[in-house]
């Protein structure tokens, strides 16, 4: 009798832990570079980049189950055979590839999901609220490690799915290619610009979308979380 209440209570929690996993994504996102991008002369300008409040950080994938905004193992990746061929194509250039899983919500409870790459091993450092000493502006300027990819992908539920994707991109282009903004006295060499792909789509379960821009690209997969 005892064997049979403990057949039935893992029964329950198996079902109730799938039929769970059924309102939860899983999340995949590639972005890409455009090795040579058609610019045929075009003047790209320094987009401003602001860092958007309240975003949530990915949590690391170090435990088991329904954890919001993990990331995933990357066997669990369903883009691989996506990612393989752009890292082998002449003409592109992955940047960062990564999935997490997270509940589905609607609009006014969806999160903005922090998406970043630095350059190397870079880490952002964390600021310490325990003094209230204030520094000059410019040594702030100096302590951000260089960024490759910053910026934010919201998915939100409701009638239909819908992506948010802002994102910034800090790429070297050629000074012929680079307008200098008001503020910007002088420029040489191949500083950085920061270009930006902002974009709200609707779009489908299981579907992979392409977001498309002169100088990078966004691949993004939406499905529901398995097991």
């Amino acid at each position: 009798m005892n064997l049979i209440k403990t057949l039935l209570i893992v029964s329950f929690l198996i079902l109730s832990q799938s039929a769970l996993a059924e309102s939860w994504y899983q999340v995949e996102v590639i972005v890409f570079d455009r090795l040579y991008p058609k610019l045929d002369g075009e003047q790209w300008q320094n987009e401003e980049f602001k860092m958007r409040d309240n975003m949530v950080e990915l949590e690391p994938d170090s435990v088991q189950g329904l954890v919001p905004y993990m990331v995933l193992n990357k066997s669990r990746n369903r883009l691989g055979g996506v990612y393989r061929v752009l890292k082998l194509s002449s003409e592109y250039r992955p940047l960062y590839h990564v999935s997490w899983q997270q509940e589905a919500t609607e609009r006014r409870e969806s999160r903005y999901v922090h998406i970043q790459k630095l350059e190397g091993n870079a880490v952002m450092p964390v600021a310490d609220t325990t003094e209230s000493t204030e520094e000059p502006a410019f040594i702030e300027e100096f302590n951000i490690p260089d960024r490759i990819i910053d910026g934010s992908i919201r998915i939100r539920s409701g009638f239909y799915l819908h992506a948010d994707i802002d994102l910034s991109y800090f790429k070297q282009l050629p000074p012929e290619n680079k307008v200098l903004r008001s503020s910007e006295e002088s420029y040489s060499g191949f500083d950085k610009t920061v270009i930006k792909l902002k974009e709200t789509r609707k779009i489908k379960l299981n579907e992979i979308h392409y977001f498309d821009h002169p100088m990078f690209g966004v691949i993004l997969q939406v499905s529901r979380l398995t097991n």
